[in-house]
């Protein structure tokens, strides 16, 4: 049976169909998982990153590529198979000089984000009210307007510069969660696609093993 797997677009679309390409799976095409192993038949569909976990829920598609940080925001409760260790980020809590004061004076924070649910845990964890702000644009410039205290952001988790890129002028308080791009199925395909999910699972393994931590 051909295994339809998502691949996010954006940032992670190239990384995403190397590393594909790489086991035997180039974009769009049928191929077989290189070193030998059994065929694998397989076509390829690059999609907005936030889509692909519902094309994984409603059975659109069989397995797919999706940010860490992106499982647990959504909860779709899909399998999660393999940590591919590249797209390497930490989503970090950062507040503006002065937040503190003015929550104890407003008595909550507002918080700007693209992870809401993530926000809302993080901040409930700790005993704090939150507003959450949810902001499709830039986060920094949420603060930079008024509109929030501090953000709850994605950051490239670079050595020396993890917590500084895209909360430029907010201190970074905490991480929130660390997240890197992992193979997901949704639960409908483990039982469809058991031999071909393992197929896929076994080269891939193998090539992140081999290429060791980023």
């Amino acid at each position: 049976m051909t295994l339809r797997i998502a691949v996010p677009d954006g940032a992670l679309r190239a990384p995403s169909l190397q590393i594909l390409a790489a086991v035997g799976v180039p974009g769009g095409e049928p191929g077989a998982v290189a070193g030998g192993g059994p065929r694998l038949e397989a076509t390829v569909a690059v999609l907005a990153a936030d889509d692909v976990p519902s094309y994984l829920a409603s059975g659109a598609a069989d397995a797919g590529l999706v940010a860490k940080d992106l499982l647990l925001e959504r909860s779709a409760g899909l399998c999660e198979l393999l940590d591919l260790r590249f797209g390497a980020a930490l989503l970090v809590h950062a507040a503006a000089p002065g937040a503190s004061e003015r929550a104890r004076r407003l008595g909550r924070l507002r918080i700007a984000t693209r992870h809401p649910n993530l926000t809302r845990s993080y901040f409930a964890a700790r005993g704090l009210e939150v507003a959450v702000v949810e902001v499709v644009g830039a986060l920094d410039r949420a603060v930079a307007d008024g509109l929030a205290d501090g953000v709850v952001a994605l950051v490239e988790a670079a050595p020396g510069s993890a917590l500084q890129a895209g909360v430029a002028g907010l201190t970074v308080e905490g991480v929130v969660a660390e997240s890197s791009v992992r193979l997901v199925a949704g639960r409908g395909a483990r039982v469809l696609h058991t031999a071909e999910l393992s197929t896929l699972v076994v080269g891939l393994r193998d090539l992140t093993a081999r290429r060791g931590t980023p």
